[in-house]
């Protein structure tokens, strides 16, 4: 995987994957941003949506049910989110989600 990190400040926005003849853009925590392309293509969309993505409404499956949910730290592999979806029975300000994808996490419709 390449790190792609912002250039005034270093700031991680993102990566990209081998997948196939070309790369796939991800985001910090592994989410695809978009299909795979040329090397220079998918990292222009990282750096033109790896933060901007995470900032948005995104939804989370759990007990065959999706919540709506915020993320609030995001990090290879894992984010923390807050539940904002009066439909969550579940208490507590925030839960960790590990390894998430589309099958599981995704951003609100």
């Amino acid at each position: 995987m390449i790190e792609i990190r912002r250039d005034d400040d270093g700031a991680l926005l993102g990566y990209l994957r081998q997948a196939g003849d070309g790369w796939e853009p991800l985001t910090v925590f592994g989410y695809p941003l978009g299909e795979p392309g040329p090397e220079d293509r998918a990292a222009e969309e990282v750096r033109r949506s790896g933060l901007e993505m995470l900032m948005g409404h995104w939804e989370f499956l759990r007990d065959g049910e999706w919540y709506r949910c915020v993320i609030l730290e995001a990090a290879a592999g894992e984010v923390r989110v807050r539940p904002d979806d009066h439909r969550y029975p579940h208490g507590g300000y925030a839960l960790t989600l590990e390894r998430p994808g589309p099958a599981t996490f995704r951003p609100y419709r």
